[in-house]
């Protein structure tokens, strides 16, 4: 027995020692002039980011609202939509911004709401200052240290999500892509949504995109303002079709409540967002070009330039082996070595199917 105890002390430090945690991301943080006070935000990488056998490819950036709560939800949304050879998505960076001070930040007036004498939310309304630290501040960040493409999302859920629809409003130009998620329209007697009203038909969206999703009606008499203003919005200006080169779409989720919309809100959201990336596989061995093609009209519908993944191309071309087309492989690790010329692993497949050895 006492072999047999000094052997455990032995092994299970060992045992410990070879355990590996699951990591999604990293914490950073910046000092903000602008709001006078250290910010923190998580940051997620696709995972081919830093290996050095792909190509130095850059990426687009979800920057996502209350971060501290929904980012493994974004991260995980991402992985589901980018792996194997479906893909629904491009790779992404995620950039979740935590709070300090929510009602502050992403509500755009000091509030109207008082009980019993009291006014709530009385340090609100500095939802211009906070946009100011993202565009300014924290995207000069991220732009800096990281391979960004210049394609931005904002996700933002409730309040978040008044502050996504407040920002295209005020500063469509700032992101490329808006989701926003049963967001708190009601905010100072539906002030975003006259507003909106008014600017609907003068402001020119210049192609952006805005998504709204909206959950189930709350019956609730405080709670009505609520669900009525979201759907006013969305049926009588997204419905409107006089969107000035804004695409728009939402979707009413009648089984899912505030908080169980904020998953399938993203999900859906994305998926809308990129609707027409996922690929004909099954086709592509005998039609490599159907890539090329359907990504010119995806790059076309978002007025930006989306190239397909690396590894997505890879992985077509040794499907394309299995089912005997070595001669569409060749055209698609071609087609790889094109998009990332500083890929090792391009050019090392293109060699390997173009020896004499694996000709023959």
């Amino acid at each position: 027995m006492k072999h047999i105890l000094s052997l455990f002390i032995v092994i299970f430090p060992l045992l410990i020692s070879a355990q590996e945690s699951i990591v999604i991301g990293h914490k950073e943080k910046l000092y903000s002039e602008t709001l006078n006070e250290e910010r923190n935000y998580w940051i997620y990488l696709p995972p081919s980011y830093q290996d050095n056998n792909y190509g130095k490819a850059s990426y687009p950036v979800i920057y996502l609202l209350d971060g501290d709560t929904h980012f493994t939800t974004a991260v995980a949304i991402q992985k589901t939509f980018t792996r194997g050879m479906y893909n629904n998505m491009p790779e992404c960076i995620i950039v979740g911004i935590l709070n300090t001070d929510r009602s502050r930040d992403l509500t755009p007036s000091k509030s109207s709401f008082k009980h019993n004498g009291k006014v709530l939310f009385e340090n609100s309304g500095g939802a211009n200052q906070f946009s100011t630290f993202i565009q300014q501040e924290l995207r000069h960040q991220i732009d800096s240290l990281y391979r960004t493409n210049g394609y931005n999302i904002l996700i933002g859920h409730s309040f978040g999500g008044l502050f996504t629809i407040n920002t295209l409003l005020d500063h469509p130009l700032s992101f490329n892509a808006y989701i926003a998620i049963d967001p708190s329209l009601w905010w100072n007697n539906s002030e975003t949504y006259i507003k909106a009203e008014s600017k609907w038909k003068e402001t020119q969206f210049l192609n952006r995109f805005l998504y709204i999703a909206m959950a189930q009606e709350d019956q609730a008499e405080d709670k009505q303002q609520h669900s009525s203003t979201i759907k006013q919005f969305c049926t009588h200006l997204i419905d409107s079709k006089q969107t000035n080169n804004l695409t728009a779409a939402w979707k009413y989720y009648a089984t899912e409540n505030h908080g169980t919309v904020i998953m399938p809100g993203i999900f859906y959201g994305l998926k809308t967002l990129f609707e027409g990336m996922e690929l004909p596989v099954k086709e592509i061995p005998n039609n490599p070009k159907l890539i090329e093609e359907q990504y010119r009209k995806l790059s076309r519908k978002l007025h930006f330039n989306f190239i397909p993944n690396e590894i997505l191309i890879e992985n077509l071309a040794k499907y394309a082996i299995s089912v005997d087309r070595k001669d569409s492989a060749l055209e698609l690790y071609e087609y790889n070595c094109k998009n990332y010329p500083d890929s090792h692993n391009a050019q090392k497949n293109k060699s390997k199917i173009t020896s004499p050895l694996t000709t023959k």
